[in-house]
């Protein structure tokens, strides 16, 4: 899923968010560059909105209930938990509002308490119930956009906590995409076809010539804190395959016994 660059230039040091004082001039700044944050936090979210739209909304109430895979929840789980986790970082953490849903029903959308395979016997909301719910939760959360500054707090900082919710969506997006997968029937989403193989066979490996590059960032506002600073790493040349493995040559790789030799796993 296709996720646009962000912004490059935050305000400041996020590490120096919480003792920063600005001095008139630099609020004036801050107000203008918290705008266009917003602006872009608007925009991501509606985007990963849409997604889940359309995953969700290609299938009935009876699909969306089901368990396709226990590998995976039911599509109704992943819409009400996106909700969720919107309404508990940013209307109950930054917002300081009370719960939405009562807290015997609040706690069914928490990953860590309900396995996969566990969460289809849980009393979830139904669908109609879970779009309303995230679309009261999304409601209120531009409400309180707009009304929070992006500066002064390491969470809201540049529009973190907004951004790590928006690209928390978006991973649900694939989650429920291989869910959509892993369901058995015809298919219900479609896309435009591939495009066409390059002339001639590729080679089966490509080498890819040793050195630095940088890794990380210390730039963009809504990186995690294990993807930061940026830092230059040195790194040897390698083989790389030129098209994905097949699921026949895994197979041949596990029936070869590569999984007891550590020579594949060990640096």
């Amino acid at each position: 899923l296709f996720q646009a660059p962000l912004p490059q230039a935050p305000l400041w040091d996020a590490a120096d968010a919480e003792s920063r004082a600005l001095g008139p001039g630099e609020l004036g700044a801050a107000h203008l560059e918290d705008d266009r944050i917003k602006d872009r936090i608007v925009e991501d979210l509606g985007r990963a909105r849409a997604r889940t739209a359309v995953l969700t909304g290609a299938l009935d109430d009876a699909e969306l209930v089901r368990q396709h895979s226990r590998l995976m929840s039911p599509l109704v789980w992943d819409l009400a938990h996106i909700g969720n986790q919107e309404e508990l970082w940013l209307l109950r953490d930054v917002g300081g509002r009370e719960p939405i849903l009562p807290e015997t029903v609040d706690q069914l959308y928490d990953a860590f308490q309900h396995p996969r395979a566990d969460r289809p016997a849980l009393p979830l909301l139904d669908p109609a119930a879970s779009r309303k719910y995230v679309g009261e939760v999304r409601t209120k959360v531009i409400d309180l956009l707009e009304g929070t500054p992006l500066h002064g707090t390491r969470l809201t900082e540049g529009g973190f906590v907004f951004g790590m919710i928006a690209q928390h969506e978006q991973q649900h997006a694939e989650t429920m995409l291989a869910t959509h997968q892993l369901r058995v029937g015809d298919p219900v989403l479609s896309a435009p076809p591939p495009p066409s193989p390059a002339a001639g066979r590729l080679p089966a490996e490509v080498l890819v010539p040793g050195g630095p590059f940088t890794m990380g960032t210390s730039v963009h506002p809504w990186a995690l804190d294990n993807e930061r600073p940026a830092h230059q790493v040195q790194v040897d040349a390698f083989w790389l395959d030129a098209v994905p493995v097949s699921n026949a040559d895994y197979q041949d790789f596990i029936a070869d016994g590569g999984y007891q030799q550590r020579r594949w796993w060990d640096p």
